[in-house]
């Protein structure tokens, strides 16, 4: 496997790996049972990209996964909050959440413009897509919540 390519892989396993401990670290810092769930949720959704990411890795990246391009919703980018997860409720956490996703997007987005090799760009493509995928998730479940119409 291509040296970037294998940088791209690991940094992005530490990323899930890292993210989902800090979700289920953060359960325990919230006594709010709607966020204490939402963090559950997303501590299992890092699990699983990780372990797709390792399955990716280990099986030498035969075939890339195609995405449909996923819009930016950008609620996140006008919501102030959502700082710490240190007894937050529902609202800062998803906010904190939405946050991290927009960090993981441009994070990926810089990635790929460093990279030489093919692959490794269009791996980091399809990391910045996965991320918006989950921004997107989050942000519209933010708007149903706290923007919905009754």
């Amino acid at each position: 496997m291509p040296d970037e390519l294998s940088e791209v892989l690991d940094t992005a396993i530490y990323k899930e790996i890292a993210s989902q401990a800090m979700y289920e670290a953060a359960q325990r810092k919230t006594d709010d049972p709607g966020a204490k769930e939402l963090l559950k949720d997303l501590a299992r959704q890092e699990a699983k990209h990780a372990d797709k990411l390792k399955d990716l890795r280990q099986k030498g990246l035969v075939k890339q996964w195609h995405q449909d391009e996923i819009a930016d919703l950008k609620i996140s980018n006008y919501l102030t909050g959502g700082d710490t997860l240190e007894g937050a409720g529902l609202q800062d956490t998803l906010i904190f959440a939405m946050k991290r996703e927009e960090e993981s997007v441009d994070f990926y987005r810089k990635m790929m413009g460093m990279m030489r090799e093919e692959a490794a760009k269009k791996l980091c493509a399809n990391l910045t897509n996965e991320e918006l995928k989950h921004k997107k998730r989050l942000e519209t479940l933010y708007d149903q919540l706290f923007y919905g119409e009754d």
